[in-house]
């Protein structure tokens, strides 16, 4: 098993081929409950079905690497917005994970921190992310959109989008937060930092992490600080769990 200590966030990349693998998939299927299977089955197009099963699937290899639990063992729940968690078997440590997939993509964090999140966007989708940053963006965070030259345009909406939506995931409370409540700023020497509209949310409370996969990925990742020092984030390739 692999050692998770309280200051450490592993963050688990999948890329899902296109087409996707067969021998992948039918090996993917067999650890997931009746209704993940149910939820599956609900998707239109092949390609989201399969994307759903190999990250669902993805998930529980990543969370058999810390406790001696099978992955079709592991039973979750959902919290009062929808946060998924695990529901069973009971742990001797407690482990928090969080799971986002993309157009060909899949990503999730496990740590000892219950406020984790994770998202990931493919950069290449097709969206008017001038029209979304006018909708859901807070001033700062547009204007600062707005002030950048066309061709960056693209790439700097997606790095906000990411953390926003890592920063709800992480607070496990989904869109019942506006996204234009909160806002991220940037600077040369220093990782994005939020600032809140209400008093009652101290920035210092969190901890934002960015990566990028290759030219089309956008990762972010968000996590409530522990109060004695900062995490550490280690990436890790998930590919080789379901061999």
């Amino acid at each position: 098993m692999r050692e998770l200590g309280p200051l450490q966030i592993h963050l688990w990349q999948y890329p899902i081929s296109d087409p996707v693998d067969a021998r992948h998939l039918a090996h993917a299927v067999t650890f997931l409950s009746h209704a993940e299977m149910g939820r599956a089955s609900t998707f239109n197009f092949e390609k989201n079905r399969a994307e759903y099963v190999l990250s669902h699937a993805m998930l529980r290899l990543v969370l058999s690497q810390y406790a001696p639990v099978r992955p079709e063992e592991w039973q979750f729940l959902t919290g009062p917005w929808g946060k998924p968690e695990i529901a069973g078997p009971a742990l001797d440590i407690p482990l928090w994970f969080n799971l986002s997939h993309a157009d060909g993509f899949a990503a999730c964090v496990a740590g000892r921190v219950p406020q984790l999140g994770v998202d990931v966007e493919n950069m290449n989708r097709k969206t008017s992310h001038d029209g979304l940053a006018r909708r859901f963006f807070g001033a700062a965070e547009y204007d600062y959109l707005r002030s950048l030259p066309p061709h960056l345009r693209r790439e700097a909406f997606f790095r906000i989008w990411t953390l926003k939506e890592a920063y709800i995931k992480a607070e496990g409370k989904g869109l019942s937060i506006p996204l234009a409540t909160f806002s991220f700023g940037f600077s040369a020497d220093n990782p994005a930092q939020v600032t809140f509209e209400s008093k009652e949310s101290n920035p210092d409370h969190w901890s934002f992490y960015e990566f990028q996969s290759g030219p089309d990925y956008r990762i972010s990742v968000g996590a409530r600080n522990t109060g004695y020092a900062a995490f550490q984030v280690e990436c890790l390739d998930a590919a080789p769990l379901n061999g």
